[in-house]
């Protein structure tokens, strides 16, 4: 029963995602959650060696028959985002932690 209702919401409330695996391929579409993880204790952008680095978080809830996977990526309202942790939860939903992913110039 949760599972049905889990879809009925995704479908009606989801926003339109693309899961591109690790190998790199055409990925498939689906509706997920995605969302900024808000730290009010740290800064959005860190201090590297070539500047200052995004440091956003984004969670991502979505089907559990789209699979996630560490190093994948999923495309979302025009950006991309690496996939910097994603786990099966039960066999409901997939969650996972999503970082901007890096542009080279020219890209």
């Amino acid at each position: 029963m949760m599972d049905g209702a889990w879809r009925a919401i995704l479908r009606r409330y989801g926003e339109p995602v693309l899961v591109i695996p690790r190998a790199g391929g055409a990925g498939q579409g689906t509706r997920a959650f995605v969302q900024p993880v808000l730290d009010r204790g740290t800064e959005q952008r860190e201090p590297s060696p070539l500047g200052l680095r995004r440091e956003d978080r984004f969670l991502y809830l979505g089907p559990p028959d789209i699979p996630l996977e560490d190093g994948g990526q999923v495309a979302w309202r025009g950006g991309r985002y690496d996939i910097q942790a994603a786990h099966l939860v039960g066999e409901q939903h997939w969650w996972a932690l999503l970082r901007p992913a890096d542009r080279e110039e020219g890209t």
